[in-house]
């Protein structure tokens, strides 16, 4: 610019413009200032409402925004927005369209960004070369933030019903698909959730079933009467069942009229099959009680050799070239014939690791036919192994609907560990279960705090919570049953899990083998000759990396 730093924006008039004036102050009233950059000596002009949006006063120097962007333009925006006036510039065309471009401009004095939208038209000299650019600036900041505000709210809208694994969609008032999850994409065996948009029920399932949803979403249309978790029997196309359960609401518009219906659905298939299975099981025991009372010592032995078997380590090659490596072990000691302790070791993905141990109520033939029961229902849950809240929320639901119909009063403790090797996380799940120990690499011993719920079996809608532990080379963890805890001396006191983390601190196991074995000898250590009635399970893990 021409000017010096002394002289201010006052002096700055475009000549030649007779109705200056009357154009500045209707630029006022819209909110909107004026530019004018004479490319000869890189002189610019402003209105009073451009100033404004810098923060500043007619009487201050303001620079210029095309040749010191970076004085008052948002970083990130510097390098397009320079690169957009260059083009525009390097390819001048008389009558082309206007230069549009929005960055966002700082405050200077309230050092806050706001979002303006340049526009800008060049202007030519008598030998068709450009000679100044002339336009408006518009102050789109409350636009722009609505925008993004808008963008970020369906970002997480699509981002929270897509990681549901529920099936979520809507449907107008001709009952056909408008919205859907990716759980209702995978379940009506379509690509992708767009591919259902305009589809009906009629696409996927049986004539007969179609007419019924179709009769029930105009009642709730008509009504505003929802559908709540119903058990639902769905005949596909093709002669295929399934079991759901199902809710629907109306979906109303922002002016309250309907719109149509949202509907959640989840399937529970296997867990009605499952129920059907163990409640014809669960007879079969009544008629077999006699039988199965001498076959006790039997059924023992079995259960021995399936908790003693030997669990393999787990390894994953880490993308930064290290192995990381989880070592497992476990000791298992019943009382008396058949118990109610257990637990589980399975992989989970190519990185993790699940590891549940549980106690069920009571002892001997009960107790470990519950814990039998629940062997079987966790290989059902395979998709939730990497969510402990999730998975010990079914295993829940599962364990309460069959005692409920096999009208029995049972319940199990339990926790359940993830452990993901990628991440080197663990994440801890308990229901009504003592918090394992854990003993880190420098040797202290602690129990990480769990939320603790009721135990499964209970309530049919626990909710369950989680908390995380980042693994450490050397760290060592043990998941307990409560034999170890509540073992007592002769005078009736309790071992307790704060007397195990002392002989842990003390003696500082090397291994998970020795971690096991030590909390052992401060049981008998401890008690003395005294006899034990609990059943003992220990189930230990090392995290290694290398």
């Amino acid at each position: 610019m021409s000017d010096s730093p002394e002289q201010s924006n006052e002096k700055r008039t475009v000549p030649g413009v007779f109705v200056w004036d009357m154009v500045r102050k209707a630029l006022r009233a819209a909110e909107e200032g004026v530019y004018c950059w004479l490319f000869e000596n890189d002189e610019i002009f402003y209105t009073e409402q451009c100033v404004k949006m810098m923060g500043m006063t007619m009487k201050d120097w303001a620079p210029n925004i095309f040749t010191e962007p970076e004085k008052t333009i948002h970083p990130e925006d510097v390098a397009f927005f320079t690169n957009a006036i260059q083009r525009y510039i390097d390819r001048p065309r008389p009558g082309a369209a206007p230069l549009r471009v929005e960055v966002r401009l700082l405050n200077q004095r309230s050092r806050a960004w706001r979002w303006v939208r340049i526009n800008g038209l060049l202007e030519f000299d008598e030998n068709k070369k450009p000679s100044r650019l002339v336009g408006v600036w518009v102050d789109i900041t409350r636009r722009k933030m609505a925008d993004l505000h808008a963008m970020e709210d369906r970002d997480l809208f699509r981002t929270l019903i897509n990681y549901l694994p529920d099936n979520i969609y809507f449907k107008n008032r001709e009952s056909r698909f408008v919205i859907a999850n990716e759980a209702t994409a995978k379940k009506m065996k379509v690509r992708t959730p767009s591919d259902l948009i305009g589809s009906r029920d009629s696409n996927f399932f049986d004539p007969e079933m179609c007419e019924i949803a179709r009769a029930e979403e105009a009642d709730i249309m008509a009504t505003g009467k929802p559908i709540l978790n119903r058990i639902h029997h769905e005949k596909w196309k093709g002669g295929k069942s399934t079991w759901g359960k199902v809710s629907k609401f109306p979906w109303y518009a922002a002016d309250g009229t309907v719109k149509g219906i949202v509907g959640i659905s989840s399937d529970v298939t296997k867990l009605i099959e499952t129920q059907q299975k163990y409640q014809r099981i669960a007879r079969q025991l009544d008629e077999k009680n006699k039988i199965l009372e001498k076959e006790i010592n039997l059924a023992r032995e079995v259960q021995q050799a399936l908790q003693n078997g030997f669990i393999p380590d787990r390894e994953w090659q880490h993308s930064s070239g290290s192995t990381r490596k989880a070592k497992f072990h476990h000791v298992y000691l019943p009382s008396a014939g058949v118990a109610g302790d257990c637990f589980e070791v399975f992989p989970v993905g190519q990185s993790g690791v699940g590891m549940l141990i549980c106690d069920v109520m009571g002892h001997g033939v009960r107790a470990a036919l519950i814990a039998s029961m629940m062997r079987g229902l966790m290989a059902q849950l395979a998709n939730l192994a990497d969510t402990p809240a999730l998975f010990l929320s079914s295993l829940n639901r599962q364990m309460y609907r069959i005692f409920s119909q096999a009208n029995i009063t049972m319940f199990a403790s339990a926790c359940y560990v993830y452990l993901d090797l990628d991440r080197r996380r663990l994440t801890l799940a308990s229901a009504g279960h003592p918090a394992p120990i854990v003993q880190s690499s420098s040797g202290k011993a602690f129990q990480p705090a769990i939320p603790r719920t009721p135990a499964l079996g209970l309530m049919e809608n626990t909710l369950f919570r989680e908390s995380e532990i980042r693994l450490e080379n050397g760290m060592k963890l043990m998941l307990f049953t409560d034999g170890l805890t509540e073992a007592q001396d002769a005078t009736g006191d309790e071992l307790g899990a704060p007397r195990i983390m002392e002989f842990l601190q003390e003696r500082n196991p090397q291994s998970i083998r020795e971690m096991l074995d030590i909390s052992l000898a401060g049981v008998h250590q401890f008690t003395g000759s005294v006899q034990q009635d609990d059943d003992i399970c220990l189930l230990g893990v090392e995290f290694r990396e290398e």
